[in-house]
């Protein structure tokens, strides 16, 4: 099933639970005018406003973390051209660094690809510090060093940025309330009343599966970089990590 399908379904139970309970309340119970819909506009109008704000706050946070892969494949193919240059000018071996910057940058992609432990992800980004000491002490130009520092301290701090983003959710108290409202609407959209017989059942169905669906789209894009998750094959929201992987293909092939 296709990753943009996937809050779709998920979602469907709850509308078919929501039509289910309707059935029993007005065709086999018979019971009669519960709530209102003009009654139910105040909790759906609550409903509305709380998404809207948790929307707007995760949607900030995914604009910010579509460029990051991007930055950290410019730091990590700039630390190897830097590296790898910089022992060549002055004729010295170049297979150690090559080595030792690939597998950082693969422990680095298994960090986004397989949910590897961030501590294997940061013993492996502070090898490359030690790579800038050695490189230094075997004779490389201060300038080349220099660089060397700039790349591996924008690295750690886009680093530090995806970490916290992936291990922290969004105002917590937004997610309580947000959940307890949609339960609330879901329980109202089975007992409202509606003056069409037809729209008694399209108008549950139709705002059953967007309210539910906006919940879960909420807390998925929560986790723009949750790629491992779903058995490895993440979800239609996380962001895209094209330019990582190709930097990794490269530096491999060279």
């Amino acid at each position: 099933m296709s990753n943009k399908f996937r809050l779709l379904v998920k979602a469907l139970p709850v509308v078919v639970a929501v039509l289910a309970g309707r059935w029993v309340l007005f065709e086999m119970a018979d019971v009669g005018e519960i709530v209102s819909f003009g009654e139910a506009g105040a909790v759906i109008t609550g409903v509305t406003l709380i998404m809207g704000f948790m929307l707007a706050g995760v949607l900030a946070d995914y604009k910010e973390s579509e460029r990051l892969p991007g930055v950290i494949a410019s730091a990590l193919n700039g630390f190897h051209s830097v590296a790898v240059g910089g022992l060549s000018t002055k004729d010295l071996d170049t297979s150690w660094a090559r080595a030792r910057i690939l597998a950082s940058v693969d422990a680095i992609c298994d960090w986004f690809t397989t949910g590897s432990r961030d501590e294997v992800m940061w013993s492996a980004q502070a090898d490359l510090s030690v790579v800038i000491v050695e490189a230094e002490k075997k004779g490389m130009g201060t300038h080349y060093v220099g660089r060397l520092l700039t790349l591996n301290g924008e690295l750690s701090n886009t680093l530090s940025r995806i970490a916290v983003i992936r291990n922290t959710s969004f105002i917590q108290a937004g997610y309580v309330l947000m959940s307890f409202l949609v339960a609330v609407m879901m329980v109202l959209l089975a007992v409202v009343d509606f003056p069409s017989t037809v729209m008694s059942w399209i108008a549950p169905a139709v705002l059953s599966l967007v309210y539910t669906y906006l919940l879960l789209l909420v807390k998925d894009l929560d986790n723009p970089f949750g790629h491992a998750e779903n058995g490895g094959q993440g979800s239609g929201a996380d962001v895209d990590l094209a330019a990582l992987l190709s930097v990794q293909r490269a530096l491999h092939a060279n």
